[in-house]
């Protein structure tokens, strides 16, 4: 039999008996389905970092690196800024989330303004912006389980092996299940990217220093800003960076992790960790992509070069248990984007607007069908192949970006109306689809996402200073404001759902 596919039927019955003993411990409740009980350090840590970064890691950040050069540093600022934003904002949304019961942004954005088309408008956009991305990951496994297979599974097979794991790890375990498994997987992806890189690098070098000289005397513009290729720009460093630190956090699969923590202490210190985490897993990538040119000048697609490189360079099974973590870190993305999106069905859709006296129990089979529904759409859309994944990319991230005014915006300041959430989301989405697909072009180099989220944020300021300010808005802020400043303990944070006007 196929070594790889050895490899992988072994990894993947791992998952589903985690997600077996998740499924033991889940209390069928909608509350433990979005947020798992109250996480600890460990899991939530690598449950938000696993989510965070997807087959990218793998695929995708070696290949820019081969084409670019040094300038993919310029990423660590999206490295380690989303573990500060996890506990800056992450801490305020997991005490209003005890405060009021939320248990989704959307359903904290529709309350603090006292605004149902605000939640509305924030659960549409998450949901348009996310299912296309669980897709995405689907069709970066295909490619994966087609190069462990060395090809006796097709691109078809592997997106229906995908989802179909996708769908029993979500349906089983809700948020404990996923957390659970993305943590494993995120160990799996942690010491598979630093080992499998470290591994190549010294199979063909004496050391690191050696394969950093080696790299500058071949290509020494790779370690020239803007790059050989003059991407990495000032003003492309600024959009991406901005762009993708912000616009990541809104995503609903990030957003649900801000209620799931046990306490406090919890999210301070996975913030920490999570940093660390997230800029230490890419240590060794800009050298692997760039003695990739010296080793495999003629790749045909530099995204592949970190497989690539693991198959000719290192012992065929260490290279498929790799390999197997660029599976690992696609599937704790989708799970948790599958996971967050049929959350956000019952508790922002069905609860809101279909079924209004549901219960927690109703809302949780509601989940559950949800899982199945949003599953198989994403199947569809995935098997179609679509070819824009770049623009589906771009404009995912700016898409979600643009709510960054509005949803943080409720948190700190006491002018926020709903007037300027409503406005600054419209005008701001309808600018980034224009930049993006009509215009393909903004201003000053700088992106179209970025331009929009800016714009976004202007319209936010100058509608609130207008307009009437909510008066349950600046009660949401003060009682924030005032449980930090005495510096309770969170267990004892008062909980209560207030219903909207």
């Amino acid at each position: 039999m196929n070594l790889g596919l050895v490899i992988l039927t072994v990894y993947l019955l791992v998952l589903l008996g985690i997600a077996l003993y998740a499924a033991k411990q889940d209390k069928k409740n909608i509350k433990d389905f979005a947020t798992g009980g109250g996480l600890g350090i460990f899991i939530l840590t690598l449950t938000f970092s696993a989510t965070y970064h997807s087959a990218y890691a793998f695929m995708g950040a070696g290949g820019f690196a081969y084409n670019n050069g040094i300038g993919w540093w310029c990423n660590g600022l999206w490295t380690v800024l989303p573990g500060v934003l996890f506990w800056v904002w992450g801490r305020r949304f997991w005490f209003v989330g005890k405060r009021y019961g939320y248990l989704s942004v959307s359903d904290y954005a529709s309350d603090v303004y006292r605004s149902k088309t605000v939640g509305v408008l924030v659960t549409l956009i998450t949901m348009v912006f996310t299912i296309p991305y669980v897709a995405i990951q689907a069709i970066g496994c295909s490619y994966i389980f087609q190069t462990i297979s060395g090809g006796m599974l097709s691109y078809t097979a592997g997106a229906l092996i995908f989802f179909a794991i996708m769908i029993v790890l979500v349906f089983l375990g809700g948020m404990k299940g996923v957390a659970i498994t993305d943590a494993a997987q995120g160990v799996f992806m942690f010491v598979g990217l630093l080992g499998g890189s470290l591994w190549v690098i010294l199979a063909n070098f004496p050391s690191v220093a050696d394969a950093y000289q080696a790299a500058f005397s071949h290509t020494p513009e790779l370690f020239t800003l803007p790059g050989p290729k003059g991407v990495v720009t000032p003003q492309d460093w600024v959009s991406r960076w901005v762009v993708i630190t912000f616009g990541m956090m809104m995503f609903p699969q990030v957003t649900l992790r801000f209620f799931a923590g046990k306490n406090l202490n919890v999210m301070k210190w996975s913030a920490v960790f999570s940093s660390i985490y997230l800029t230490m897993i890419y240590v060794f990538t800009p050298c692997v992509g760039m003695i990739g040119r010296i080793l495999m000048p003629d790749i045909a697609a530099p995204d592949t070069i970190f497989p690539e490189l693991l198959l000719k360079y290192t012992p065929a099974v260490f290279a498929a248990l790799i390999i197997s973590g660029a599976l690992a870190a696609a599937m704790s993305t989708g799970d948790s984007q599958l996971h967050a999106t049929s959350t956000m069905l019952a508790t922002d859709v069905y609860k809101k607007y279909i079924n209004k006296k549901a219960d927690e129990n109703a809302m949780y089979n509601v989940a559950k069908v949800g899982v199945i529904i949003i599953g198989l759409a994403s199947v569809v859309f995935a098997l179609t192949r679509p070819t824009a994944l770049a623009d589906l990319l771009v404009l995912s991230n700016g898409g979600v970006a643009v709510l960054v005014p509005a949803v943080i915006g409720g948190l700190y300041w006491k002018r926020a109306t709903r007037e300027a959430a409503i406005a600054s989301i419209v005008i701001g989405e309808l600018l980034m689809i224009t930049m993006t697909f009509i215009l393909k072009a903004a201003p000053f180099g700088l992106s179209g996402a970025f331009w929009s989220m800016m714009i976004s944020l202007v319209i936010f300021v100058g509608v609130s200073l207008v307009t009437k300010p909510q008066e349950h808005t600046k009660q949401v802020i003060d009682s924030i404001n005032d449980f930090f400043a005495e510096d309770e303990e969170p267990a004892q944070a008062p909980q209560k759902n207030l219903a909207l006007d």
